[in-house]
């Protein structure tokens, strides 16, 4: 088997991104890079738009609609929670200079591109049949949720109180769960 049919190895190439990409939220130096932090967006996201791809070999869901349109809707509900992506300034950790979003999606849940990040693959994994990618789901939310957690460090420092209050009024990742 070549490496690019394996779907570990672009499991991989996706791990190294996020984990760069947690020198984007917590480094000042790093962090205000978004040409690093695009790069580090570019390294998380392009192999799990690959890995679940048919020339990737893998188990594959039977023939049928019911999987794939029930992916269509994960994908559009997790690629409209991305949107949010244009209100802040991009692949940045959090500035003093900008204000802290509260309405629009940040009203639903604190972190909706990371809502975004954790469940568009399941979608697309939904959509190609895709076994593997879409019990990597698991994995991309835990690392979106305990990513969340430094972010919101470093939410605090620039934003203090404000951000405090807003955290105890709006859900973390999962729309209308409070403890996650």
């Amino acid at each position: 088997m070549q490496f690019w049919s394996n779907p570990f190895f672009w499991a991989f190439l996706a791990m190294i991104g996020w984990f760069l990409g947690l020198l984007v939220v917590g480094s000042r130096t790093f962090g205000r890079s978004t040409l690093f932090g695009a790069f580090c967006i570019a390294l998380a996201e392009i192999p799990r738009i690959i890995l679940p791809l048919d020339f990737v070999n893998q188990p594959r869901f039977g023939e049928g609609v019911l999987v794939p349109t029930v992916g269509v809707i994960i994908l559009i509900l997790a690629l409209a929670f991305g949107s949010a992506a244009f209100s802040i300034k991009p692949a940045t950790r959090p500035q003093r200079g900008e204000t802290l979003r509260t309405t629009g999606l940040y009203s639903v849940v604190r972190h909706p591109i990371m809502f975004c990040d954790a469940f568009w693959p399941l979608g697309l994994a939904l959509i190609l049949g895709s076994v593997i990618g879409t019990v990597l789901v698991v994995v991309w939310f835990i690392i979106a949720y305990l990513l969340t957690f430094l972010e919101e460090e470093k939410l605090i420092e620039e934003y203090g109180d404000e951000y405090l209050r807003y955290r105890e009024r709006v859900p973390r990742i999962i729309p209308f769960l409070k403890f996650v």
